[in-house]
């Protein structure tokens, strides 16, 4: 079996082995499509503290601050690959005077290690971008349910199976859709970019 076939059955294994989850209607009636995911900034409570779990180079982090107009938010990464590594000192530079301000915060290492550094309900809401595997946005959603305020939301990227132009298998679907069934969350907002990289929000039942 050559590297190729290798991969393809690796991928195929990691399909098979994702739980599969059926969701109610009552979990998806109340949802709203929109353009995109720079709209469902308008749409998150504004002027509140937020977190943005997988910050990389600080592109989205812009929108935010100035579409949402957070009180505070919270960059949580690990920017720890060679591909991200730089982009730590690309937000410090950028966002220097947000810092100083004390209205941008960073919090590097891991998502499911940091976000246990915070008190229960202190977000008013939270968007995801990390690695989208299963059990890693599985386990955020998880810690995203204590740390999010009893009214806020849960959103986050990539709301697809995978990345297509470098084959690699998501598991954010499912996870979200486990996460809802088991601890009461329904969508509020999905997104419809047309390249395929959606967005979701989740508020509780």
């Amino acid at each position: 079996m050559d590297l190729v076939e290798q991969r393809q059955v690796r991928r195929a294994r990691l399909v098979a082995d994702t739980p599969q989850t059926e969701l109610g209607l009552f979990h998806t009636e109340n949802c709203r499509v929109l353009p995109n995911r720079l709209e469902l900034l308008h749409r998150l409570p504004n002027r509140g503290v937020a977190a943005e779990i997988g910050a990389a180079f600080g592109e989205y982090t812009a929108q935010i601050l100035e579409r949402n107009r957070p009180k505070e938010l919270h960059l949580i990464d690990a920017w720890d690959t060679d591909r991200y590594k730089v982009g730590m000192e690309r937000i410090k530079n950028r966002f220097a005077p947000e810092i100083k301000a004390k209205r941008l915060h960073l919090h590097q290492g891991y998502s499911t290690v940091r976000l246990k550094d915070f008190a229960d309900r202190f977000f008013d809401w939270a968007y995801i971008d990390t690695n989208h595997t299963y059990q890693t946005t599985w386990e955020e959603l998880v810690l995203c349910d204590a740390k999010v305020k009893q009214d806020g939301r849960i959103a986050g990227h990539d709301f697809c199976t995978g990345n297509v132009v470098r084959p690699m298998v998501y598991g954010v679907v499912q996870s979200v859709a486990k996460f809802c069934a088991e601890y009461g969350w329904q969508y509020e907002y999905i997104t419809l970019e047309s390249h395929g990289h959606f967005s979701f929000c989740l508020k509780r039942l």
